[in-house]
């Protein structure tokens, strides 16, 4: 919590979240950091790898689809298949940087769900770079500073969503 406060303060409105990963892993003493990437932010995670590099780091990535399994083999829906053939593998991800015994582990735009598989099987801290949302340029905040705009119909449950799904309404009719 010191090294995070400390952080937080010198970086204050200065420093971007890259910079602030950075000063917080070495300010924590940490060497080994581990980067548990989507395949899709390649090119954004071999930036980032030499960046980090560049201060010193020793660097381990993995990607979502290492030890490809197709999907069906897995019991998800083969209509699951049209978006990509092989189930992404988070569980197996933690296992890698596991064994490199990494001091420290990077999230770059793991789905929903597999983020948190990778936060759970992780044996080091984790920290998330960036979070995945393809439609907003992966920005989720973005969704939530147009709620009350042009998001509003896309998030907030209706009455008329409701009855079509058969959801009881709470009462405000919003999740």
């Amino acid at each position: 919590m010191q090294t995070a406060a400390e952080v937080e303060y010198e970086g204050y409105l200065r420093w971007c979240r890259v910079r602030e990963t950075i000063e917080f892993a070495s300010r924590m003493g940490f060497h080994k950091i581990g980067i548990a990437t989507c395949v899709g932010l390649i090119r954004e995670t071999r930036i980032l790898t030499d960046i980090i590099r560049s201060h010193g780091f020793e660097v381990y990535g993995i990607a979502c689809k290492a030890g490809a399994v197709p999907k069906p083999e897995m019991g998800i829906d083969e209509k699951c298949c049209e978006i990509g053939v092989n189930s992404c593998n988070p569980v197996l991800q933690a296992e890698r940087l596991n064994k490199e015994k990494t001091d420290m582990n990077i999230v770059m735009g793991l789905c929903v769900g597999h983020d948190s598989l990778f936060y759970k099987y992780s044996d080091a801290i984790v920290t998330t770079l960036v979070t995945k949302d393809r439609v907003t340029g992966h920005n989720p905040a973005a969704a939530l500073y147009t709620a009350n705009s042009y998001y509003h119909d896309k998030l907030y449950r209706t009455e008329e969503q409701e009855e079509k799904n058969g959801i009881q309404n709470s009462g405000n009719g919003r999740l």
